[in-house]
Formats: C-alpha cells, sequence, structure tokens
C-alpha cells in the first residue's frame, strides 16, 4: 500500500489540474459583446439612393475607375469623387446603400453587395446620374457578429451591421 500511495497521489494531481485545464481558458474571448443592427427588407431596398456628399465616418475600401474613386463608409455605401485630377478629388455623390462594405466597376456598370444582396447599378457620365437596374436577393449569407455570437431574425429581417454593445 505503502508503494501505492505515491502513484495516487501523483494522480490525484494530474487529475486537478487536468479539471483546471477546462474550467479557465484565457484564449476564447467573451461571447454576445455585439449587437446586431437589424433592418427590414422594405427599409433595405428603400434605403438605396443617390444624396449630396458629406464627411466619412468609417472608411473602408477605395476602388478607382476612370475619373471616378469610390470610397466605402463601412456598411452605409459609398462616397463618390471626380478623380480627374487625383491631386484634388473632388467630392460628387454618396451613395446611401445600408450594409454595403465593397463593390466592383465594369464599364458603366456598378456592383455592390448590399448585406444579403447583390445590387446592380448604372452610372451615366452624361447627366452624373446612378440608378438601379436589378436586385439579386440573398445572394450573401448574413452578416456575422466580430465575436461570432448569433441572433434570431425573422424572415424579413436583415443583419447591416454589429455594434458594441
Amino acid at each position: 500500500m505503502k508503494k501505492l500511495l505515491p502513484a495516487l497521489c501523483s494522480l490525484q494531481l494530474f487529475l486537478l489540474t487536468g479539471c483546471c485545464w477546462y474550467c479557465v481558458d484565457d484564449d476564447i474571448p467573451p461571447m454576445n459583446n455585439y449587437e446586431a443592427v437589424i433592418i427590414t427588407r422594405a427599409e433595405l431596398e428603400s434605403a438605396v439612393q443617390v444624396l449630396p456628399p458629406h464627411a466619412i465616418e468609417k472608411a473602408g475600401k477605395i476602388y478607382i475607375k476612370d475619373n471616378l474613386m469610390f470610397i466605402n463608409d463601412k456598411n452605409q455605401g459609398f462616397h463618390v469623387y471626380n478623380y480627374s485630377n487625383p491631386q484634388n478629388p473632388l467630392p460628387v455623390a454618396f451613395i446611401n446603400t445600408p450594409g454595403a462594405t465593397d463593390l466592383a466597376v465594369r464599364n458603366n456598370t456598378i456592383y455592390i453587395n448590399q448585406a444579403v444582396d447583390l445590387l446592380t447599378l448604372q452610372y451615366n457620365p452624361d447627366t452624373n446620374t446612378i440608378q438601379v437596374t436589378k436586385r439579386n436577393r440573398n445572394v450573401f449569407p448574413q452578416k456575422e457578429a466580430p465575436d461570432a455570437s448569433y441572433t434570431g431574425l425573422d424572415n424579413d429581417e436583415i443583419i447591416i451591421d454589429w455594434q458594441l454593445k
């Protein structure tokens, strides 16, 4: 029995420290630190419009095509600049597209990811106007929270952003 005592003590110490490894993990961030910014499908679709220029709040990707420069305002839309003089870009408009983070341009067609949808817009350089020509619904998954938390949604609800609680 005296020979088994050190082995039993070692086993007990091993089991105790093993349990602590499972109880505490500093590498896992706390969950549910973010709250979804949710709008209805009708609000998402009716929000798309060309507005006067305004200040950038959260700059994202930049895209230059010919004499136009687009700067994403994360999850809000795109600022459009006249880029014919790169030393002095002039603000032209703001394309309000809640939930948008990226775009591509081919000829005069602009493609924007607006939350879960893919928008197609036509730019007319003669009149300097932009018109939505097509909307492909539910092409992209709902936006994920930075901490991978989840929120339940109704069928017509769309996440356009996540904010810290």
